[in-house]
């Protein structure tokens, strides 16, 4: 598929919402799409808002499947994937940009500098640079102290960290706290103050940590890491009065902290410091001294944790906890995983089942477990067990989450790891029912494409149409509906959701499939569209008419679209705005 035909103006419109379609084109017409560029399948931009924002996009059975890190939680893409959008639809020439590339040959083009310069020369030059920019002299001296740590110990790590953090002005802080907030869809003001954020702070220490990372001196990174960590900690404690309304934002600086220690812990070779590791971070788990989130240090303890040694030096700290007759979810989580690792299957099989209720996400193991030994008919009834708790649960449009259990995700893991148990032949009925159940909790056309395979004959099929009309129009989800339509090109079909949902947000897609066979149908329903827009006299919808306007006069029907033009102009002529958009496009 040609680039071209990949993105355009349309794709943007389908998968935004009218305000992140506006302010996203906004966005790319200000210049805030920094870079772009592809890797791999996927297309990624740097788009600049309140932060630097990282957007990634791919295609998936022809739909767009994206992320972003802002905090946009509405239905559809952000506005920084709508102007990511624009910027590849517009300048088609840094597609085959990799900021990669262009590093391998900035390296490149170093080592052969490096390699026509004498020893002496190198001191020289090395000599000039520091005097003229001394903030590099740090810098060397980590890299000259190699990967030996220095004798600096975490409690003078502290004590440096504390003196900073004690010199801050906390009301001042309250203040940027809340002006800081996350990237608002409104006018963008940002008070200006000079304090110095918490989060400049744990950046510029994280900075120095790296810097040991880098030079494979884990030891001394972890020492800051820990040092910081707990600095931050002991000072949210301290607060009180109205100054504990920054206790979420020490708590978020530490999660950063808490995560760059994780990742350098899983990092190290060196036995000594994995060990020392993971009895601090199960300590930390049953004292919580800084009440940090159970869930992140289990978490955390599972990403360093990988071996039947590991597994026993985290057991023989959390002796407490092994012996709690109710346990938490974080607690379940990780002590099943330690006693699988160490082979302990009684004690993994009684903790799994004594709190698959308060916590079913450790269902799935137990289910691998109860496979790998031949126990089909246990898995069966465990896995039916759990869908049953999971379909009890209340939910609205599958947004549906008692933290940390996200039941949608589990319930999908657990339909597609019964597509290796059940047998075709055996449990035909079984296993339909999991393979559509799967398609409705997942809306993707691949497991839709293994779904109707398995179907004898077409009856089954149009059954289940029936029912996924029905569940998916219940929850807003037409364009599922239309995707499964078009790939088995039933066009009356997706004429029939063109009427009825002349309000979704694929209604210009389903459009554009069916407008050569139903053309007065689609311009019809088109125009009782855009005249239900422009009955609200409001500015910000006459864009939004425009661009119908546009999308309907591609349905070909000429004279009688120049006579709807005609009766918009004949009747708001006093819209100016409107009059004023009209004649732009």
């Amino acid at each position: 598929m040609e680039f071209k035909q990949i993105f355009s103006d349309n794709l943007a419109y389908s998968v935004a919402r009218f305000s992140s379609y506006e302010r996203g084109k906004e966005y790319f017409e200000d210049g805030l799409v920094e870079k772009i560029w592809k890797e791999g399948n996927e297309y990624k931009a740097i788009v600049q808002g309140t932060k630097r924002y990282h957007v990634s996009m791919k295609f998936e059975d022809e739909e767009l499947i994206f992320e972003c890190n802002c905090p946009y939680e509405m239905e559809g893409v952000c506005k920084h994937v709508v102007a990511a959008i624009f910027a590849f639809t517009k300048d088609e020439k840094f597609i085959s940009k990799n900021p990669e590339n262009e590093k391998d040959k900035e390296k490149q083009s170093i080592e052969n500098l490096l390699n026509q310069a004498t020893d002496i020369q190198l001191r020289a030059f090395t000599g000039k640079f520091l005097k003229k920019h001394s903030s590099f002299t740090n810098d060397l001296q980590i890299f000259l102290h190699g990967q030996k740590q220095t004798p600096v110990t975490i409690t003078q790590y502290k004590t440096k960290f504390k003196n900073k953090l004690n010199e801050l002005d906390l009301s001042d802080l309250i203040q940027v706290w809340y002006s800081q907030g996350e990237d608002y869809y409104g006018d963008g003001y940002e008070p200006y103050s000079d304090t110095e954020t918490l989060g400049e702070i744990a950046d510029e220490y994280i900075e120095e940590a790296e810097k040991y990372n880098e030079n494979q001196n884990q030891g001394e990174a972890l020492k800051i890491y820990q040092a910081l960590f707990e600095s931050f900690g002991e000072k949210k404690m301290s607060l009180n009065g109205e100054k504990e309304e920054l206790k979420d934002w020490f708590l978020e600086e530490m999660d950063k902290i808490f995560l760059q220690y994780v990742n350098t812990l899983q990092k190290t070779n060196n036995k000594n410091l994995k060990e020392i590791g993971i009895i601090y971070l199960c300590r930390l788990l049953e004292q919580q001294p800084y009440d940090v989130e159970q869930y992140n240090i289990s978490s955390g303890l599972k990403n360093v944790i990988f071996t039947k040694d590991d597994a026993k030096i985290g057991l023989s700290v959390l002796v407490k906890t092994a012996a709690k007759k109710i346990l938490t979810i974080p607690e379940s989580s990780l002590l099943t995983y330690l006693y699988f690792l160490t082979e302990d299957y009684e004690r993994f099989e009684k903790i799994s089942l004594l709190n698959l209720k308060e916590n079913p996400n450790i269902v799935l193991g137990l289910l691998k477990y109860y496979y790998q030994n031949n126990r089909k008919n246990e898995t069966m009834d465990i896995a039916q067990k759990v869908l049953n708790q999971i379909s009890s649960k209340k939910h609205d449009d599958f947004s549906y989450f008692e933290y940390p259990v996200n039941y949608l995700d589990l319930e999908i893991e657990i339909r597609k790891f019964l597509k290796t148990v059940f047998s075709p032949e055996i449990n035909y009925s079984d296993n339909i029912n999991n393979a559509e159940q799967l398609f409705l909790r997942t809306q993707s056309l691949s497991d839709y494409k293994e779904l109707i395979k398995m179907y004898k004959n077409i009856e089954e099929k149009q059954k289940f149409w029936h029912e996924m009309k029905d569940y998916f129009s219940q929850r807003d989800k037409i364009k599922t509906i239309f995707k499964v339509f078009r790939l088995e090109n039933k066009k009356e079909e997706v004429l029939n959701l063109i009427i009825k949902y002349p309000d979704s947000d694929c209604f210009p897609d389903m459009i554009t499939f069916v407008q050569k066979e139903f053309p007065e149908q689609c311009f019809s329903t088109y125009k009782k569209k855009i005249e239900q827009i422009l009955l609200e006299t409001k500015v910000e919808k006459y864009e939004q008419a425009a661009y119908h306007l546009k999308r309907i006069k591609q349905i070909g029907k000429t004279q009688e679209f120049s006579n709807f033009l005609r009766w918009i102009k004949d009747t708001y002529w006093r819209r100016r705005k409107l009059l004023e958009e009209l004649k732009s496009v």
